[in-house]
């Protein structure tokens, strides 16, 4: 039997999307669960925001947490991918989070959110008239910065990243790598909701399962299954978690 090897986003995958990333929070069953499952199986949690935010907001110390869609990687023993995010690159985007604010301060609703390695531009709570405003910043943004930025583009949030060949993928990549993982009897599974999450659908060789509702029935993905919402996502989680600790009562009678 094949140990699974979990990997999940957080936003829209293990909670539910909110009109702002402050008022996100994991619910104590959902914590329990990842809790449990930890002990038996490597639990990944891979996020777009800063990598202490994640963690503060799950607050499980048996867990690897990833920031940034994969670029704030640090395993507990310090090692890190090396990816080639520079000094220059947290300048520049310092003076693009300042100048974007400033463009559009008159945009209410508008939401600037400097992380660690990128610059988020919320426009889920901007009136549907004025998201055109909101993008039209950001193209111009990423403009004038060429070719140092890239842009990648999720659920109703912009990201301004470092223009280095580096996403989601090439992280969870690194970690299976890295975690000691790349065995035979080991399956990596991710679970995600978002288009960033797209580059590790690809990327793994193991499940991907796309967390789409049945509005986004249409939604091309590269991943192996499909769940409707976060209580999905539970429900297959606490099935698993039933799975890997009958599976440990098992080895554990047999040493005895």
């Amino acid at each position: 039997l094949r140990q699974p090897a979990l990997f999940l986003d957080f936003d829209g995958t293990l909670t539910p999307i909110v009109p702002r990333p402050d008022m996100a929070h994991l619910p104590e069953t959902a914590r329990t669960i990842l809790a449990t499952l930890a002990r038996y199986c490597p639990v990944v949690v891979i996020s777009g925001r800063d990598r202490s935010d994640v963690a503060r907001r799950i607050g499980l110390p048996n867990l690897t947490y990833v920031g940034s869609h994969g670029f704030d990687v640090i395993l507990p023993d310090g090692r890190g991918p090396g990816h080639g995010n520079t000094g220059a690159d947290q300048a520049r985007l310092d003076r693009v989070s300042a100048c974007l604010r400033h463009r559009l301060a008159a945009v209410s609703g508008s939401l600037i959110e400097r992380k660690r390695f990128t610059v988020a531009v919320h426009s889920r709570t901007v009136a549907p008239e004025c998201v055109s405003v909101v993008q039209t910043a950001v193209e111009r943004i990423l403009e004038e910065e060429r070719p140092h930025l890239k842009l990648t583009t999720g659920k109703m949030v912009y990201e301004l990243q470092p223009n280095i060949d580096w996403d989601k993928g090439r992280a969870v990549s690194w970690l299976v790598e890295a975690l000691g993982l790349a065995r035979e009897d080991v399956i990596p599974v991710f679970f995600g909701d978002d288009v960033t999450d797209e580059h590790a659908f690809e990327k793994l060789h193991g499940l991907g399962v796309v967390v789409a509702s049945a509005a986004d029935h249409d939604r091309l993905t590269a991943a192996d299954f499909r769940v409707e919402d976060p209580d999905e996502v539970m429900i297959v989680l606490k099935r698993l978690q039933e799975h890997v600790e009958h599976q440990g009562s098992n080895v554990s009678r047999a040493e005895c």
